[in-house]
């Protein structure tokens, strides 16, 4: 096949790399608008399991990626001045430019012709070639000219960030959160090299603004954000190799994946949020994922829509955890009041992939210290700290009341927690209303959402029923359900009344086996 790449990046290389290596045959060009040691950004991150993945499918390649590799198993929480370290995190940190310049050569070993410094403004500018592979960024220009076929979304998020490096060496992955006069501002650090990390900060919109940092330069922004985070930096100063550029985070996502013998791949297909780390590894496993489906299927018109069935489930699973991650960090100030051992423990299950048995399991001597905490500050409600989240979500609850004959009745209802008793919002003279009042025992199971494996068994009574309220809570519930100011009014019975059912927990038995 005549195969053109545009964009060299992680994904397009390391694409066209596996290709040739699966048919010297395929012609494969390509196209690099930056030179051979242009970059955005520091360093960059890999986790084990992608090291795994990459060591299987290309061993000479990861073998020479974990030679130049910086390695750590610590991921570190600075909060209130205090360091919390969580193990069994083992992560690599390698400098973006090593990690091209490496996928550079291996092309081109390969015999992959590489062409720098050409900017492809127009489509039409490219002869004809059997694959057209579109792994040009976030901002693709193969997404932009196919927007009819691709059908994209991008959203972009609220907190501006930056990427910076420091020539501090920080000891694991760590994120610090630290309140200046302007506001919060939050850094992801990591080391890429024995001497130099990556020192990315991200803020509210509101702090950058007060701060100032719309109208200082390069130079300005790392002297003020070096004194903002001075404990961390040790004194060290921070560095914008020239490119100190704030950016608003672009959530990328793709209804289709291809069309016709055009397909993206990396950061032009999906984005995932730098705070879990996924971007990279992403690129280079959907690379590996449409090499291998083209091994399997060989024709462009097979091995494309293989390519979105099989990846797709996986990303959309990836790009939900970092959109939890960057969402919490969004609304971290909710959480700035915990001290510093539950901050840890909320931010590392932020994602909503990481839970209290995983973490066990990669460093029990963090989960004992987080169990003496709650110890020594016993929860005030039933519901257990770490599933106060399914009160967050559109969480639907399976609720069971007795009818008169003694067999049960389920339906599923919206449900609320006010720290002492489980809310159910409903309508005067239902069923279930009518059996709550005359048979106040009943059972609930609160499933996730984004887990059906982790939900909360409660038993209880209902302690009080009432009306007042109870429209204002409606309101408050479509808020979270339905994503409206108001529950809307045309879906009310005439002369409907409703009514809040406070269930006092009695039993609560919390599952989450996988997490």
């Amino acid at each position: 096949m005549k195969i053109t790449v545009l964009g060299a990046g992680p994904a397009g290389l390391y694409f066209a790399l596996l290709m040739k290596k699966q048919r010297p045959a395929h012609a494969i060009t390509l196209l690099e608008r930056d030179g051979p040691n242009d970059t955005f950004g520091w360093g960059i991150v890999f986790s084990q399991r992608t090291v795994e993945v990459l060591k299987d499918s290309d061993p000479d390649t990861c073998a020479e990626i974990t030679r130049r590799a910086e390695t750590w198993d610590d991921v570190a929480v600075v909060h209130k001045g205090q360091r919390i370290t969580v193990g069994g995190n083992r992560f690599y940190g390698i400098a973006r430019i090593t990690l091209l310049n490496i996928l550079h050569r291996r092309c081109l070993d390969h015999g992959v012709e590489i062409r720098f410094l050409t900017n492809v403004a127009d489509l039409s500018e490219l002869g004809p070639s059997d694959l057209l592979v579109g792994a040009d960024g976030a901002n693709s220009l193969v997404r932009r000219a196919y927007a009819d076929f691709f059908l994209p979304l991008v959203d972009l998020r609220q907190n501006k960030y930056i990427w910076l490096g420091t020539e501090q060496p920080f000891e694991g992955l760590t994120m610090g959160f630290r309140q200046a006069d302007a506001g919060l501002f939050i850094t992801h650090s990591y080391r890429f090299s024995p001497t130099m990390s990556t020192f990315i900060v991200e803020c509210p919109p509101e702090a950058w603004l007060k701060a100032g940092l719309d109208r200082m330069s390069g130079e300005e922004t790392c002297v003020y954000l070096a004194g903002v985070f001075k404990a961390e930096l040790q004194g060290r100063s921070l560095r914008s190799n020239n490119f100190a550029k704030w950016l608003n985070f672009p959530l990328v996502k793709n209804k289709r994946w291809h069309h016709r013998n055009v397909v993206l791949l990396g950061d032009a297909l999906h984005t995932a949020h730098f705070s879990i780390g996924s971007g990279t590894k992403l690129a280079l496993e959907d690379a590996l994922a449409l090499a291998g489906c083209f091994a399997e299927h060989r024709t462009v018109e097979a091995a494309l829509p293989a390519f979105e069935r099989v990846r797709k489930p996986i990303v959309d699973e990836f790009q939900q955890a970092a959109t939890e991650s960057l969402t919490w960090l969004e609304n971290v100030g909710e959480h700035l009041g915990l001290d510093p051992v539950p901050f840890a423990y909320r931010l590392m299950t932020r994602s909503k992939r990481v839970g209290y048995n995983r973490l066990k399991q990669k460093d029990p001597a963090f989960i004992a210290r987080y169990d003496r905490w709650r110890q020594e500050h016993p929860s005030t409600g039933a519901i257990p700290e770490e599933f106060l989240d399914l009160f967050q979500k559109r969480t639907f609850a399976h609720l069971a009341t007795q009818m008169a004959d003694g067999t049960p009745h389920v339906t599923s209802v919206w449900v609320d927690y006010d720290g002492k008793h489980v809310l159910i919002n409903s309508a005067k003279g239902r069923l279930k209303d009518r059996n709550m009042e005359q048979r106040p025992h009943v059972a609930l199971e609160i499933t996730d959402p984004d887990d059906p494996n982790r939900y909360l068994a409660v038993r209880g009574a209902v302690a009080e029923i009432t009306e007042e309220g109870a429209d204002e809570h409606l309101d408050k519930l479509a808020r979270r359900y339905l994503g409206r100011d108001q529950y809307p009014p045309g879906w009310k019975l005439p002369g409907e009344v409703r009514r809040i059912y406070k269930i006092a927990p009695e039993r609560v038995t919390p599952w989450a086996p996988f997490r």
